[in-house]
């Protein structure tokens, strides 16, 4: 076996070995599906960075960086960061209490508390399903491609073999395991990340060698404004920002917490390790364009090959065997969050809010989760011409939908279930629509506007007008009862 099959393979095994672990401790859904509140700050922070920073960030940042120079960086590396502040600042004390109160294992538990009535929790639950479909879609086909690199197979097969590795530790420890796995993917990206950036630098001379190989053929590609217009850049940031705060995957490792003193130095650990990551995108991306330059690599006709194309031609196969290990972590720590999270809108919140009761709610979740799998890989390997609709209610629908009933929900007393479930169905279907109309040339998106903040402004705005507009008196009396930090009344779990 070639060195990257075995570091690979020694990587499915430590994985396998978590999920085992993790299965043992497995004793309740509160186990399963919020790793029984016992994680620290550490675990957390780099849990969450890992399963924010996708295969998208890892290998899409560095295309762009590739394809646009410095400017497609400056939002991830400085600017994103600013969302891991905000959603532990905004939302991390208020959740954690939320989590002690009542029973609350994911967002839509949050809302189901937040806001009386059907409505809202169904909206979110069905949001909920939808979205993490939507993003294992995106994520398996990531997996297919870097697996069938590694194991010389094609892509379906690829897919099919990720998805495998990646089901079996979620399925078997849940969160628990997603939870430790997601910690373990998060070092290994930042290890890799600081490594690759030296090794990639190093092809061309050295950091000051590249911006001088750069700068003397277009000096626009180290501007920060030379790309693109800087309001799209504004609307991108925009969107970055309140996205990731509004990221299930985030908010949901909130509910885990052992104690909210761990809040303290969460948010400071994973932006440091979000922004280190960043690195990766930046020593590659400018170093194949350097390379170019002088020759010594081709224009990419495809610029998401710029990683791959690094990795297959300047490295030797140890050190590719270790960055691929450190690409499929960053793909694979996004997939257990949302095969969980998918499971629990399944399983738990939209039974529960259709007044289904489910028995033995972890079997359950364990078949869920299988379900929402075998979804992802059924549109990957034979709906690919919906792929591309699904990835926009991934990350920009999750931001439109949930930003305005979570965040401000939990701090504006005059919120409404109503405006919830609106804002909720105008994020998912104008991101739908949106791509539609876009990828079939019906209607052309402005240079200077990214969709996808355009609409998350606008999903924030709708909640707020429809609040102001259609108040609701049991609303209100909720966020009242919510904020009485005595024990819940019978009413909060209905």
């Amino acid at each position: 076996m070639t060195p990257v099959v075995v570091i690979m393979l020694v990587y499915f095994l430590l994985m396998f070995a978590i999920g085992y672990w993790a299965k043992s401790r497995i004793k309740s859904s509160k186990d399963f599906l919020v790793a029984g509140q016992t994680l620290g700050f550490f675990v957390m922070a780099i849990g969450t960075f890992s399963s924010i920073q996708s295969g998208f960030g890892m290998i899409g940042h560095t295309a762009n960086t590739y394809s646009w120079g410095v400017q497609a960086l400056v939002a991830a590396a400085f600017l994103v960061p600013l969302a891991f502040a905000l959603s532990w600042f905004l939302l991390g004390s208020r959740l954690y209490r939320l989590a002690r109160k009542y029973e609350v294992y994911s967002v839509p538990d949050v809302i189901r508390i937040r806001y009386p009535g059907k409505a809202a929790h169904v909206s979110m639950s069905v949001a909920m399903f939808v979205g993490s479909v939507a993003y294992m879609t995106a994520q398996v086909t990531a997996t297919g491609v870097i697996v069938s690199l590694i194991f010389d197979t094609s892509v379906s097969t690829g897919a099919i073999i990720g998805s495998a590795v990646v089901a079996v530790y979620t399925v078997a420890g849940g969160m628990l395991a997603g939870a430790w796995t997601d910690f373990i993917q998060g070092l290994l990206m930042v290890g890799l990340s600081v490594g690759a950036f030296f090794v990639a630098t190093g092809t061309v001379g050295g950091w000051g060698s590249m911006l001088t190989t750069i700068s003397n053929y277009d000096l626009d590609f180290l501007r920060l404004d030379a790309s693109q217009p800087l309001t799209y850049v504004y609307t991108f940031v925009l969107l970055a920002i309140l996205g990731i705060a509004a990221q299930p995957q985030l908010i949901t490792k909130f509910l885990m917490l052992r104690s909210s003193s761990e809040l303290k130095w969460g948010a400071l650990v994973a932006a440091l390790a979000y922004g280190i990551t960043t690195l990766f995108a930046l020593g590659v991306g400018l170093s194949v364009r350097a390379l170019t330059i002088q020759g010594r690599a081709p224009e990419l006709e495809n610029v998401d090959n710029t990683a791959t194309w690094f990795l297959d031609n300047m490295v030797s196969p140890v050190f590719a065997g270790f960055v691929l290990a450190g690409l499929l972590a960053a793909i694979m720590s996004s997939s257990n969050s949302f095969i969980a999270i998918g499971a629990s809108s399944l399983m738990r919140d939209l039974t529960g809010a259709l007044g289904i009761t489910v028995r033995n709610e972890v079997r359950w979740a364990r078949f869920a989760s299988v379900f929402v799998v075998a979804c992802a890989l059924v549109f990957t390997l034979y709906l690919s011409q919906v792929v591309f609709l699904l990835g926009a209610l991934g990350f920009a629908a999750f931001a439109a939908a949930i930003f305005g009933p979570l965040a401000l929900g939990l701090y504006w007393r005059r919120a409404t279930g109503l405006a919830t479930a609106v804002a909720i169905s105008f994020g998912i279907v104008a991101n739908l629509v949106t791509t539609a109309l876009t990828s079939q040339e019906i209607i052309t998106i402005p240079d200077y506007i990214e969709a996808g903040g355009f609409i998350t402004v606008v999903g924030i705005l709708i909640f707020i007008v429809v609040s102001v507009a259609l108040p609701s008196r049991a609303c209100a009396d909720r966020f009242t009862e919510m904020h009485d930090m005595r024990s819940p009344t019978s009413t909060a779990a209905e």
